[in-house]
């Protein structure tokens, strides 16, 4: 005896799958991409195995609320036949989790780059540690910075979304958090700086040491 389909049920299936297809598809935002004129799909990227440097979480986060907010404006930095990682390892993870959860979808001409296949290998990772270390290198000018800031308020959660404190880059004033010395007492002071990992940690010392403060890492 044949099993007879109900087609009531089939019929609820159906609309059901296409009800689910087209809210997976509502969920994936359509962003601007950065033309080149040069991309590669997302699995053909390799990652530098000597990158020295760490993206914290919250980095990352940071990044896929840019790339969520403004689009993918700032192309990856390749280099050889095998689409090896010289700049913008971060934007990678971050492309690959939002791609991995259905936020964004990558476009048919790929991932955009920047080939910089013009520097010998010497150069490729003297230009990957000058990348990374020009962008650690400048201060915030804290008047301007405020002001810009508090235009942008109420359009943009800058301080959700990338981490900017509301009027100031996050720093608290120190008038505000150290006490005032007592009459005739000298006081030591300590700067505690928050480390996300051993490799952070490790990274913040060798940089503070090299211009000369003195410092002691510690395991809280």
């Amino acid at each position: 005896m044949n099993k007879q389909e109900n087609p009531g049920v089939k019929g609820h299936q159906n609309r059901t799958g296409n009800a689910a297809s087209k809210s997976q598809a509502a969920s994936v935002k359509e962003i601007q991409w950065v033309n080149t004129g040069c991309g590669l799909p997302l699995n053909a990227f390799h990652r530098h195995a000597r990158n020295p440097k760490v993206h914290t979480r919250e980095q990352i986060e940071h990044i896929r609320n840019s790339i969520l907010t403004f689009g993918f404006l700032d192309p990856i930095g390749i280099w050889g036949d095998k689409g090896l990682i010289v700049e913008g390892h971060g934007r990678l993870q971050a492309l690959q989790e939002l791609t991995e959860e259905g936020r964004i979808r990558i476009p048919d001409s790929g991932v955009p780059v920047l080939r910089l296949d013009h520097l010998s290998p010497e150069e490729r990772d003297a230009y990957m540690l000058e990348h990374n270390q020009a962008t650690m290198e400048t201060p915030w000018d804290d008047d301007v910075l405020g002001e810009l800031l508090s235009g942008l308020s109420e359009t943009l959660d800058m301080e959700g979304l990338f981490g900017f404190g509301n009027g100031t880059d996050g720093e608290e004033d120190m008038d505000d958090i150290i006490p005032p010395e007592p009459e005739g007492m000298k006081m030591e002071y300590q700067l505690v700086i928050d480390c996300q990992s051993e490799s952070d940690m490790q990274e913040k010392y060798d940089r503070l040491t090299e211009i000369g403060i003195q410092c002691r890492p510690m395991l809280g």
